[in-house]
């Protein structure tokens, strides 16, 4: 039969359990949201380079809002690399490092949505584990 002790102890766990798992969720927004970021600014940048110099064109500034602007002649882009670092680069070299980014992210995103089933899968263990040693304490160990 299990102790008061091993039933608060089981309990503990299955909460420690439960608020990584919403750690968890909390990155995978966080990964989803940066992965939106990278995707609108690569259609952006590709959509600017289709045009012509003096076309007005409508760009993101995020938050669904917009401002009108001239596309120049020089339609480098300027790419955040990390680190606060960002350099200047072609449309189509622009894209491949956000690409880049967007893939990372995507094998971020992946990683913690294989621990989070793995979390999961422990939080239910750990919950039956909890009501079938309540229950026994309760029953004083007739089963």
């Amino acid at each position: 039969m299990p102790s008061e002790q091993q039933v608060r102890e089981s309990y503990m766990m299955l909460e420690s359990a439960k608020a990584q798992l919403e750690g968890l969720a909390k990155q995978q927004e966080l990964i989803q949201l940066a992965v939106e970021e990278h995707v609108r600014a690569r259609e952006t940048i590709k959509e600017i380079a289709k045009g012509a110099a003096d076309d007005e064109v409508l760009v993101p500034l995020g938050a669904d809002s917009y401002i009108h602007a001239k596309i120049s002649d020089n339609k480098d882009a300027i790419v955040g690399v990390g680190a606060g670092i960002s350099i200047r680069r072609s449309p189509e070299e622009a894209e491949k490092i956000l690409d880049t980014k967007i893939d990372d992210l995507s094998r971020a995103f992946k990683s913690i949505t294989d621990k989070a089933a793995k979390t999961e899968a422990m939080v239910q263990e750990l919950s039956e584990k909890v009501q079938a040693q309540y229950d026994l304490l309760q029953s004083g160990g007739r089963a």
